[in-house]
């Protein structure tokens, strides 16, 4: 089976998504998002071009500065300034959460093959396990990391696999409301990272695990 660009991008950008499981260094996991992104940009774009949906390039680029430079860069300065490097006690090695993410990724095309509507279209079912496959991986990191900021990047893993699932399905939701999404997703990683300020100041760690001792 020949791949062609669409298909290929789309499970680069899952393959890159599951990566980010095979690291616990938050410099490196940030690095494998940014890569990520850029393959979900990049299929953006192609949907453009195959479309000729002409806005469709202004969410790609829209895509590329803010979630590919923007939030990558903005994070390893707030990783920076809390002096934290690494998630060191992760609930599950790297290796075995990566070999997960890897199983997920073949559980996503056996479900892909069950959603009504995609029946007959190749593209369409590549388009769904990637999507459903970046989802996976994002919960998966959510639920096996401990350090807050890789709690951020598993939210904004899942957020790449919710927009690729429907990228890829409707080849294009109005411009107004892509760019909607991406705002909140930009304000919504700068005020978790003003959060991660103020948990390292009051806690001295961002260990989400340890927040549930709280007490009033």
């Amino acid at each position: 089976m020949t791949l062609d660009t669409f298909e290929a991008l789309s499970v680069l950008s899952a393959i890159l998504g599951i990566l980010i499981l095979g690291t616990t260094l938050l410099r490196t996991n940030l690095s494998f998002y940014r890569m990520h992104t850029l393959a979900i940009a990049a299929v953006t774009a192609w949907i453009a071009h195959i479309t000729k949906e002409d806005h469709l390039f202004v969410v790609a680029l829209g895509v590329f500065l803010i979630k590919v430079i923007f939030i990558p860069n903005f994070l390893n300065w707030v990783m920076k300034k809390v002096d934290v490097g690494s998630d060191k006690q992760a609930f599950i090695a790297a290796p075995l959460s990566m070999h997960l993410g890897a199983l997920m990724l073949g559980l996503s095309f056996l479900l892909s093959k069950q959603i009504p509507g995609l029946v007959g279209g190749h593209d369409s079912h590549l388009g769904s396990t990637a999507a459903m496959s970046i989802l996976f991986t994002g919960v998966l990191l959510m639920l096996t990391r401990r350090a807050a900021l890789s709690q951020i990047v598993g939210f904004l893993v899942i957020e790449n696999g919710i927009y690729l699932f429907a990228i890829t399905q409707t080849h294009g939701m109005p411009m107004l409301v892509e760019m909607g999404l991406l705002l909140e997703v930009l304000v919504g990683v700068m005020i978790s990272g003003l959060l991660l300020f103020n948990i390292k100041k009051s806690f001295e760690h961002i260990d989400v695990s340890q927040l549930t001792e709280l007490k009033d």
